[in-house]
């Protein structure tokens, strides 16, 4: 519970996190190379959608397997941390952008219970990772 409330959780030992380190480096590396293919494949019609999300999609790819790298080569117990306050802060924009995105889009309104649970969900984590944010800025 401690997690939520704002204070950091307990680290994990260095054996765990060699093994998620390799484990999510390899599966982000895909995502990289998936991500890439959107934006030069030739079978796919270049438009300014498959363009931009592609790009997205390759950025936050990218971004995620540096920090699947940062596992790998970081120790636990040193004081960096793997996710800066303002990257906590865009990851918690981004959960809080998903379900005013279903509302815009209209997906919301075909299954209103699902995702007002989840819309639920999403702005708790935000609110989590917001104060995540604010506590390692003020310890820092």
């Amino acid at each position: 519970m401690d997690r939520f409330m704002g204070n950091e959780p307990k680290l994990l030992p260095r054996w765990i996190t060699i093994i998620l380190g390799l484990f999510f480096t390899l599966i982000t590396f895909i995502c990289v190379i998936g991500s890439a293919i959107i934006i030069f494949s030739p079978s796919v019609p270049p438009s300014i959608i498959t363009i931009s999300l592609g790009s997205v999609f390759l950025v936050g790819s990218i971004w995620v397997f540096y920090l699947s790298l940062r596992l790998l080569i970081i120790k636990p117990k040193s004081n960096k941390h793997y996710i800066s306050p303002n990257g906590l802060r865009i990851i918690a924009l981004v959960f809080a952008f998903i379900p005013v995105l279903s509302l815009i889009t209209g997906s919301f309104w075909e299954k209103p219970a699902m995702y007002s649970t989840m819309a639920i969900g999403y702005f708790g984590l935000a609110s989590a990772l917001f104060k995540m944010a604010k506590n390692r800025e003020e310890n820092a």
